[in-house]
């Protein structure tokens, strides 16, 4: 073959390398769609860190506030999952139920924990803490939906106030948010324990509030929220 040909075979073969390099960034573009997503219940901020971990490397997202709404632009396999995720994330505000159960603990020269029996059912998890006697001294339940504010308020002169927050379907959890512990004394509310919980469904949540650390009493909340 000669010197010639060799040169023009060559240059064949360079220039069919080089379209098809730069026709592999177009495949790409051509791979991706664009979808705008638009919430009618939940924010498109909240919405958008749902689906944060769904994003192929290639696609990218936009918020949109004046519209409530989330552009997404990803592969059309990959949109179809995001879109079933904000189908489930934007739906009417879910209503809950969460039980207060306020418990006197106190530590006590006793070879055995003493626990009163309306708090046998939890008796298991109120024996890992360093307490040994407990008894009840209020139990309350309220009902509301996601958003909504609560209030309990006992005969012992204790008060609970809180916000139901949103309903995490990933972890099937709820957020009681500014959860506010307070007890009426001389017509005068004391304020004992403020914070915020996420509470799976269905599993019991102890919190402790004491005067110091090494107090030898201490008031628990016992928590457990459920549809």
């Amino acid at each position: 073959m000669s010197t010639t040909k060799r040169i023009a075979i060559l240059l064949a073969t360079l220039l069919f390398c080089g379209a098809a390099i730069a026709a592999s960034p177009a495949d790409t573009a051509k791979a991706l769609s664009v979808r705008t997503f638009t919430f009618k219940y939940k924010d498109a901020e909240k919405a958008a860190a749902v689906i944060k971990p769904l994003v192929s490397a290639e696609g990218s997202m936009s918020i949109q506030p004046a519209n409530n709404a989330l552009v997404v632009t990803d592969r059309p396999e990959n949109l179809t999952k995001i879109g079933k995720a904000l189908t489930e994330f934007d739906a009417p505000a879910q209503t809950f139920k969460l039980s207060v159960r306020l418990v006197a603990a106190a530590r006590i020269d006793s070879p055995a924990p003493k626990v009163a029996d309306n708090l046998k059912d939890v008796a298991q998890k109120l024996a890992m803490l360093k307490y040994n006697v407990f008894e009840g001294v209020g139990d309350a339940n309220v009902e509301g939906k996601e958003g909504d504010p609560g209030m309990i308020e006992m005969p012992s002169g204790y008060r609970a106030e809180f916000k139901f927050g949103e309903y995490d379907p990933t972890s099937d959890s709820i957020k009681v948010s500014d959860f506010h512990l307070s007890k009426l004394q001389k017509d005068q509310l004391t304020s004992l324990l403020k914070t915020s919980l996420n509470l799976r469904l269905g599993q019991t949540y102890i919190v402790g509030a004491t005067k110091a650390p090494q107090s030898q009493r201490a008031l628990m909340i016992v928590l457990v929220a459920r549809r």
